[in-house]
């Protein structure tokens, strides 16, 4: 029987990837829904494709547009509005929800769909970065598995198989350093938006190609681990891999290491992700080992990547503040791709926003949304973004 898929955000990077995975292995999943916020040519297309599949687009002239395409399309459309996403989530039934939503948005509807006792394979990390803990009681209260998409947390899970936690001396997330992290410190300064998105080894989308950039993906990461993983924050490490072939590796307390690799293609960990418990053959993403580069580890700097201490920070502090630090990097990194600030500005502003907004404990989704909103009135009043 095939796996019944909801892709949400199937119109992203990651989302096209998980449909690039479905077509290899038809005999395996079937698409029963599709969203996007507003790209409708490529929404359009992906319905012509899973013809069975409802859809939801958030943008109300994307949705006229589908609508009015044909009957048939008329018909398979979910109206956005508020609960939209767990209207979708409802008339499609799916065994698993693929969540590659971009932003803050992407926390409800995996709520939802835990509440639904739906499995998710997420890709969202913001949803765990704020609202982590809710994530975690929803899936012990129905028994929903949370199952990670990013390459880092894909191969943190196949590392730890079978261990103890408490077996486990640390943990090396891997990071590839960004489109600047040969640039002098002078030059990181100074870039613009073109050198920031000119990723070396990963096709992203802006927005996660700019957090590389500033490491803020790895200090996501990070608190993602504590939460997916219930390993202590000071047990987890980051460090700069350029090749982005090891993804992970595991500290055992008896000094042995153990590393997942592979080659930097997200539809790996999407396979794994679809596929999780068992695994299948795949004809994705083959590679030869004696093909691998060089492989190097070094420690992160901290002058090159201050707003990874800023993750940290957060980290630590816990409660709201995660979401603090999710919401002014949304601000500023979408300030940034709009050329209203600086690269240099992204660390200010979320330094900012760290220092002025309340803390508080998260208790609710609505807690997360209130910090949200606080969070961006603050950013807008301080900086007019």
């Amino acid at each position: 029987m095939r796996k019944r898929l909801l892709v949400l955000g199937s119109t992203g990077s990651v989302g096209r990837n998980v449909l690039d995975v479905v077509a290899h292995h038809p005999d395996h999943f079937e698409i029963v829904g599709l969203s996007s916020r507003s790209n409708a040519q490529i929404l359009g297309e992906q319905c012509g494709v899973h013809r069975k599949a409802r859809f939801l687009t958030l943008d109300p002239e994307a949705h006229r547009r589908l609508t009015a395409a044909s009957p048939d399309m008329a018909e398979r459309a979910v109206e956005p509005g508020q609960g939209s996403f767990a209207t979708l989530i409802e008339v499609t039934a799916p065994d698993l929800v693929v969540n590659c939503l971009m932003g803050f948005v992407g926390l409800k509807p995996t709520l939802d769909a835990l509440g639904a006792g739906i499995p998710v394979a997420l890709a969202n990390k913001e949803s765990v970065v704020t609202g982590g803990e809710l994530l975690i009681d929803a899936s012990k209260r129905s028994g929903a598995s949370i199952i990670p998409i990013d390459s880092e947390h894909v191969a943190l899970s196949q590392c730890l198989a079978g261990s103890n936690i408490g077996d486990v001396k640390q943990v090396f997330l891997t990071a590839s350093g960004g489109a600047l992290r040969d640039r002098s410190i002078d030059e990181i300064a100074e870039a613009g938006i073109n050198d920031v998105l000119a990723h070396p080894t990963w096709r992203m989308g802006d927005k996660i190609t700019v957090d590389s950039a500033t490491l803020l993906n790895k200090g996501f990461e990070v608190i993602e681990a504590r939460w997916l993983f219930g390993l202590p924050l000071e047990r987890i490490k980051v460090v700069i891999h350029p090749q982005s072939i090891i993804h992970c590796l595991v500290e055992f307390k008896d000094n042995s290491i153990l590393a997942q690799m592979g080659i930097p293609d997200m539809r790996l960990p999407i396979l794994y992700a679809l596929t999780y418990p068992g695994r299948i053959e795949t004809s994705v993403a083959r590679s030869r080992i004696t093909d691998f580069p060089s492989l190097t580890l070094r420690e992160v700097d901290d002058e090159r990547y201050p707003c990874f201490s800023l993750a940290l920070r957060a980290a630590r502090a816990g409660g709201n503040t995660p979401t603090v630090l999710n919401s002014a990097n949304e601000v500023a990194v979408g300030a940034f791709l709009a050329g209203n600030i600086r690269f240099s500005r992204i660390y200010d502003v979320i330094e900012s926003a760290l220092d002025h907004v309340p803390s508080s404990r998260i208790g609710s989704f609505e807690d997360v949304m209130e910090t949200d909103r606080r969070t961006r009135e603050y950013l807008k009043r301080e900086f007019g973004i």
